[in-house]
């Protein structure tokens, strides 16, 4: 089976394109997205698939106002469509306090999806490959994370799909190769400023040493760990229904439901409750959630202040609201 066939079967089992739609593909000009966009396209007329191809310029690299005229040409060489957009990443990442890394994902996506609404697709494709994968299980590990971070990327998440997860980078520098694509190179992803080329590039290569399959089973690892999150989410929303109290107000599980929980499951409801509460499942760190743990085991009236949301017990709940001003607790 070849690489193409490979990548046909995997988007099958994954569900991951619908016959008939349309998909915007992410490409930098880099052998990774170069050789997606080339697969897509070859495989397009099977599923009658429209393509457009989407380069975001982050304001980084000179380089990039060469590569967006090599990702147009490539584009309307297999007669895809085509859309580019430039953001100041670095004035935004100075602005916002924020790391340039973490600024310009958030602006990728966000411009990718604006490429997708303006041309009617549904889904975004992007290049994340197998050692991608394995780099992110690291990244995650080295931050203490727990299941959820260590399921890695998953091939479809939402409108994000991602066809080469199965494939390693060697293989697709060789296809880039093989089909001759006139690939760009990314001199960022050299530089150790940043703790993922830090990884791929000092940390992996070691621990290839203890391991030389280190990637595959890094790859593997996400998949069943995957699996049992899933499992396991899926349980807890069902026990989360059981246990939440229908006041109205606001969120709250019944504290004694609650703790008759296996560890495992009152954390995962605590997690689901801040979701509830919050309309995310970001700012709760993990003290947080044994603290909100200890908090449902004390009697009525007390409570946690948690950044923007306070947690609070009575007689038979464990509740969530918003934050009480600063003022307002001193009074």
């Amino acid at each position: 089976m070849n690489l193409v066939e490979r990548v046909d079967a995997y988007g099958r089992q994954h569900d991951l394109w619908q016959p008939g739609r349309a998909l915007v593909v992410a490409c930098s000009g880099g052998p990774d997205s170069l050789a997606l966009l080339d697969i897509l396209n070859r495989l397009a007329p099977l599923y009658r698939i429209s393509l457009t191809a989407c380069y975001v310029h982050h304001g980084i690299r000179r380089a990039a106002d060469d590569e967006v005229a090599l990702v147009r040409q490539e584009a309307l060489r297999r007669h895809c469509g085509f859309a580019w957009q430039y953001v100041d990443v670095p004035a935004l990442a100075r602005k916002e306090k924020a790391s340039e890394e973490a600024v310009g994902r958030r602006e990728r996506y966000r411009i990718l999806r604006e490429t997708a609404r303006a041309c009617g697709a549904d889904r975004i494709a992007v290049a994340h490959h197998a050692d991608d994968q394995a780099e992110t299980v690291l990244l995650h590990l080295l931050r203490g994370s727990g299941l959820d971070g260590l399921c890695g990327m998953a091939p479809r998440r939402g409108d994000i799909i991602r066809p080469l997860l199965a494939v390693t980078k060697a293989e697709l520098t060789a296809y880039a190769a093989q089909r001759q694509l006139p690939v760009c190179h990314d001199e960022t992803n050299d530089s150790r400023r940043y703790s993922r080329n830090r990884i791929r590039l000092d940390l992996l290569p070691q621990l290839q040493q203890y391991n030389p399959a280190i990637t595959a089973d890094l790859n593997r690892l996400a998949d069943i760990v995957r699996a049992d999150e899933v499992f396991l989410e899926n349980a807890a929303e069902a026990l989360y229904q059981q246990l939440a109290l229908p006041d109205g107000a606001m969120p709250a599980l019944d504290k004694k439901g609650l703790l008759a929980q296996p560890l495992a499951m009152q954390r995962r409801l605590i997690r689901r409750l801040w979701q509830e509460g919050t309309g995310s499942r970001q700012d709760l760190p993990f003290h947080y959630v044994e603290t909100i743990r200890d908090l449902a085991a004390k009697g009525a009236g007390k409570q946690f202040q948690c950044g923007r949301a306070c947690v609070y017990t009575t007689r038979t709940a464990l509740c969530l609201g918003p934050a009480v001003p600063r003022w307002r607790r001193h009074r």
